[in-house]
């Protein structure tokens, strides 16, 4: 009997800057995500509220626009159900406080990284 494929986790993934989002996108698609992408912390949370069907969201902290992306993982681990949160910036010494305020299942991934570093820590989110 062949095996089944399982189904692929639905990502959100928010980040400006489009060649690490474009390139990021593709190698999570590579490792079996379905990606739906967004450049700003105002589209990701109007994706949040028209499509409920998120496993999982990586968002960038500095974004343009009105809402960062501590304000997209705080919205998204308050949804039901809670959706697991991946905050990644390479400005954590600036967040302080606001980065302790998240709470599981929410993580925590310093830039510069490497792609499969994003793709592990995506993974073990979605284990918890």
């Amino acid at each position: 009997m062949p095996r089944r494929a399982r189904p692929k986790k639905r990502l959100l993934l928010v980040e400006d800057e489009i060649l690490v989002r474009e390139i990021l996108a593709e190698e999570l698609r590579d490792d079996g995500f379905d990606v739906t992408e967004a450049s700003t912390g105002d589209e990701a949370l109007r994706l949040l509220e028209e499509r409920a069907n998120f496993d999982i969201v990586c968002t960038d902290v500095r974004m343009p626009g009105r809402t960062d992306g501590i304000e997209v993982a705080m919205h998204a681990l308050g949804r039901k159900p809670i959706v697991p949160v991946l905050v990644v910036s390479g400005y954590a010494s600036e967040l302080g406080q606001r980065l302790e305020a998240l709470t599981p299942p929410s993580a925590f991934l310093a830039k510069p990284f490497r792609y499969s570093e994003v793709a592990h820590a995506l993974r073990g989110l979605l284990t918890v």
